[in-house]
């Protein structure tokens, strides 16, 4: 009798993840969800052309330059302390892509000396520049164009590479991703729901084998839900956020007050820019 199983071909992304996860996984990250009225943030983005997930960038390397800390990476064994904040931004690959079923990723640099138009604008630019293929934007255009013609090569490649991560001369060979600070995601750019489903919460697993970062942070779709206030209950559009923290790296106090602090610049985004004068 047949098993009803048959191998398919995936892409050479979806084969290479097999060399950067191991089952089953000693995850030390811990995962915290949160809720924040967005409202405030949304009369204040309408002044100024960005979008949530610019503020939401922009309040995440304050924090991180704020409490260097939480700057940190683990390599080798060893942790390091991070002297800029760069951040991994993921971008959805639409049907202007040859691999629109898959995300690729870009990263911004120096964040924290950035505006939040110039993080915008950074960040747009990036993202048109990884749809289209260009192999000079910081991102995994190189990677997907390698993979799609050769995937069981790059699958060897990333084994190979797995191995020289875990030292820090093999782990600065990753140039621009080696000083990576953290990641920020937007689970909503793919994460469509129907009327009448809500977005509650995420659980996230890091390939460690990738490069390490001490933090990342996923937002999903804003969406109404009730508010207490001055006991009682209002609606308010909430946007809710994931904050994923690697607890080898970062103690239970400094994750309160990573939350707390993130949680403040989005309820008064006028502080992110203020600060700056």
């Amino acid at each position: 009798m047949r098993s009803g199983m048959r191998r398919i071909d995936v892409s050479g992304q979806r084969t290479m993840m097999l060399s950067l996860y191991d089952p089953p996984s000693s995850d030390p990250y811990v995962c915290i969800t949160m809720d924040v009225d967005i409202e405030p943030a949304q009369r204040f983005l309408e002044q100024t052309g960005a979008g949530v997930q610019h503020l939401v960038t922009a309040a995440v390397a304050r924090c991180l330059k704020e409490m260097p800390a939480l700057n940190v990476k683990i390599v080798g064994g060893s942790f390091y302390q991070l002297d800029r904040v760069d951040i991994a931004v993921p971008v959805r690959l639409d049907g202007r892509s040859s691999a629109e079923d898959q995300t690729g990723m870009t990263v911004l640099h120096g964040v924290e000396r950035m505006s939040l138009v110039e993080i915008a604008r950074e960040t747009r630019a990036r993202a048109g520049a990884e749809r289209e293929g260009s192999t000079r934007a910081f991102g995994t255009a190189f990677g997907r164009q390698v993979a799609k013609v050769a995937p069981r090569a790059t699958s060897f490649a990333a084994r190979l590479a797995v191995r020289a991560l875990r030292h820090r001369a093999g782990y600065e060979l990753l140039g621009a991703w080696s000083k990576v600070s953290t990641g920020v995601t937007n689970v909503g750019a793919v994460f469509a729901l129907p009327h009448g489903a809500r977005y509650r919460s995420a659980a996230l697993t890091m390939p460690g084998k990738l490069g390490h970062v001490a933090s990342a942070f996923a937002i999903a779709p804003a969406c109404e839900a009730p508010v207490a206030e001055n006991g009682r209950a209002v609606v308010r559009r909430v946007l809710p956020i994931t904050m994923l923290v690697d607890h080898r790296a970062i103690d239970g106090y400094l994750m309160a007050k990573l939350g707390e602090r993130l949680a403040s610049l989005l309820l008064r985004p006028e502080q992110l820019e203020a600060d700056r004068r």
